[in-house]
Parts: structure tokens; C-alpha cells; sequence
């Protein structure tokens, strides 16, 4: 992070507006330089070793965002592609039906 900044996302509690939760969090990935992570597929010319890290600090950096009943359901996936595709399809929803 250049000049300091800092940048927190509020943990996202199942509640809420999951879409500006995750808005949220791909800023922050983007902000981190590592948002490629949450590709399903590794980015061509990329080493294995390099992926699977990347993934870890995407994954991570996803679990860190989450409140400890959200977290518990998406812990056991390894991938951040495959978090954030069950998040999607959790929550996604739930905050489409509130808007409604």
C-alpha cells in the first residue's frame, strides 16, 4: 500500500447489502494487487507455486471480511473462486429480495 493508506471493509454478517460488501472487497483486492486471484482459472504464464500463494492471500484476505457465522460456511473451499461463487449464491440473492 503506497503513502499509508488503509483500507477496512466491515464484515459481512450475512445481513446487509452483500453487493456493496463485495463491491468492498474487490477494491480492497484491487488495492492489494492481487485480484486476479479470484479468476477460476490461473492467469496463462503463471507458475503453479505463484497461483496456489495468490489464491491463499485472496481466500484470506475474503475470510478476514467475514463475520465467524459466514466464514464457517465457505472455510473448507479452497479456492477463492469457488468463496466467492458460494457467497454469490448465498447471498446474492437475499439482498435482491430485500431491494424488492
Amino acid at each position: 500500500m503506497t503513502g499509508g493508506s488503509k483500507f477496512e471493509v466491515s464484515k459481512f454478517d450475512g445481513h446487509g447489502n452483500f453487493r456493496l460488501w463485495q463491491t468492498r472487497v474487490k477494491d480492497l483486492l484491487a488495492q492489494q494487487g492481487i485480484q486476479k486471484g479470484l479468476r477460476a482459472e490461473k492467469p496463462k504464464g503463471m507458475d503453479d507455486d505463484d497461483w496456489q500463494d495468490l489464491q491463499e492471500q485472496v481466500a484470506g484476505t475474503i475470510w478476514l471480511c467475514l463475520a465467524d457465522e459466514v466464514m464457517y460456511h465457505v472455510m473448507h473451499l479452497k479456492s477463492a473462486d469457488e468463496i466467492w461463487k458460494k457467497l454469490e449464491s448465498q447471498f446474492m440473492s437475499k439482498t435482491l429480495t430485500t431491494k424488492l
